[in-house]
């Protein structure tokens, strides 16, 4: 009997370390395709955001002597 409850102990260890190795596993693989996404965003944000229309002039200055 005490066969079987050792068993039992084992099974389940390996079970749960099984499953909190792949829950880590989908952690990290969800963190950097996430990052990853989150790069590109905020590329594309910032490359449309420096296209501007139209012709900018610096102004003249006021002190010119």
């Amino acid at each position: 009997m005490f066969a079987i409850y050792e068993c039992g102990a084992c099974v389940l260890a390996v079970t749960i370390g099984a499953t909190l190795l792949f829950t880590g596993g989908v952690l990290i693989l969800l963190l950097v395709e996430g990052g990853s996404i989150l790069v590109r965003r905020s590329h594309t944000l910032t490359h449309r955001a420096t296209q501007l229309e139209g012709s900018w002039m610096a102004a003249e200055s006021r002190d010119s002597s």
